[in-house]
C-alpha cells in the first residue's frame, strides 16, 4: 500500500509541476475532439465539486486518508484492496498538499462528455475506489465459493485468506470398527491357543525323554 502511495504522489506532483511551468492559459489537443489539456484550477474537491469549502475539505481529506491507512491493519484485506487503498490515499494527499500550499488544486485534462476537468489524482482516486469495489465483491464472491461448515473438507482457498481450518475429525464408521476388533479379539485367541498348544508339546517330549532315561 505505501508503494502505491508513493507512486501515485510523484505522479500527480510531477504532472502538476510540467503543467505550471507552461505559463499562463493554454488549451492542447491531446486526441482530436476527446482529449486535451487544459490549465485551470479548483477550490473543491475531486472534478471541481464543493469550489466554497476548502478549509473543510482540506481537513475531511485528511481524517479520511488516516482512516483508510488503519484498514489493512484492522481487516483481512487483499493485495488488491491494499494497492486501492493506496491510489484512493496517494491521490487524496496529492489534491490536499495543492489545497496547504496554494489554496486550490491544478487540474488540467479535459475529457470529451465529461462534465469537470480533472488531474491525475482525480484519476487515480477514481481507479482506486473501483477497484476497491470490485476487490470486496470477488471476496465476497470467493467467500461464498470456499466458505465451509464444521466437519466439510479443508478448502485451498481457506487457507490462501488466512482462515482458521475447523476440520472434525469424528469417525462414523462403528460397525466397520466393530468388525475390525472383533476380528483382531480371534487372531489373539487363535494365536494364544497355538502358544499354549507349543508349550503342552514341550511338556509332553520333555516327560517322556525323562520316562525312557530312567527306564
Amino acid at each position: 500500500m505505501a508503494l502505491s502511495i508513493v507512486l501515485v504522489l510523484i505522479a500527480d506532483q510531477i504532472s502538476k509541476a510540467i503543467i505550471s511551468s507552461m505559463g499562463g492559459y493554454f488549451r492542447i489537443t491531446i486526441v482530436p475532439e476527446i482529449l486535451w489539456i487544459v490549465k485551470t484550477s479548483n477550490t473543491g474537491i475531486a472534478f471541481g465539486l464543493f469550489p466554497n469549502y476548502t478549509d473543510v475539505i482540506t481537513w475531511i481529506s485528511i481524517a479520511v486518508s488516516i482512516l483508510l491507512c488503519f484498514i489493512p491493519k484492522l481487516f483481512n484485506s487483499t493485495r488488491l484492496t491494499n494497492v486501492s487503498i493506496g491510489m484512493i490515499i496517494g491521490g487524496a494527499l496529492g489534491n490536499i498538499v495543492d489545497r496547504v500550499r496554494f489554496g486550490k488544486v491544478l487540474d488540467f485534462i479535459e475529457l470529451r462528455y465529461f462534465p469537470a476537468i480533472f488531474n491525475i489524482a482525480d484519476v487515480f482516486i477514481t481507479i482506486g475506489g473501483i477497484l476497491f469495489v470490485l476487490s470486496h465483491i470477488w471476496r465476497e464472491r470467493t467467500g461464498e465459493t470456499t466458505g465451509y461448515r464444521e466437519g466439510s473438507r479443508l478448502e485451498a482457498g481457506q487457507v490462501s485468506a488466512g482462515e482458521t481450518p475447523k476440520v472434525d475429525f469424528t469417525d462414523d464408521d462403528t460397525e466397520g470398527d466393530k468388525r475390525r476388533k472383533s476380528a483382531c479379539g480371534e487372531l489373539d485367541k487363535e494365536t494364544q491357543l497355538q502358544g499354549q498348544g507349543g508349550r503342552n508339546d514341550n511338556r509332553r517330549n520333555t516327560t517322556a525323554k525323562k520316562d525312557r532315561n530312567s527306564s
